[in-house]
């Protein structure tokens, strides 16, 4: 997926003119993503029904149960909000209710919580880099 490749270096850069080339990559592929999250998958749609199904209430990348597809990206995802946050102070736009919507459902199954790295322990392994690049 396009995401870890746009965020890999977002974290990590301090020049106000890369950040900000960097922050419009992150957003633009975050809207793709919630975009893709928000749209309704084939399954999701009734074709016998009036009514016009306009957003998806899935919870994960492929339907209401986690994948693998899922367990490759939500810890990804996980990292960049954190690391984001904590060192560039960018947050998720609220907005992004397919993004939000995705993380509250992961945060909900065991199979997250039980083996995804704390926001403390994300912000401790990341903790070096980004002493090293404000230097």
């Amino acid at each position: 997926m396009l995401l870890l490749r746009d965020l890999g270096g977002f974290p990590s850069y301090s020049i106000p003119i890369f950040l900000s080339a960097l922050e419009r990559g992150l957003l633009k592929t975050l809207q793709k993503l919630d975009e893709y999250l928000n749209s309704p998958l084939p399954d999701e749609i009734d074709e016998n029904s009036m009514e016009d199904i306009k957003f998806s209430t899935r919870k994960f990348l492929d339907g209401n149960e986690m994948t693998l597809a899922d367990c490759n990206l939500l810890p990804k995802l996980h990292i960049v909000k954190v690391v984001a946050k904590k060192y560039r102070n960018f947050d998720i736009p609220k907005g992004m209710t397919g993004i939000w919507r995705y993380l509250t459902n992961a945060h909900s199954r065991d199979e997250f919580t039980n083996t995804c790295p704390s926001d403390k322990e994300v912000e401790i392994a990341y903790s070096d880099v980004a002493k090293r690049l404000t230097k």
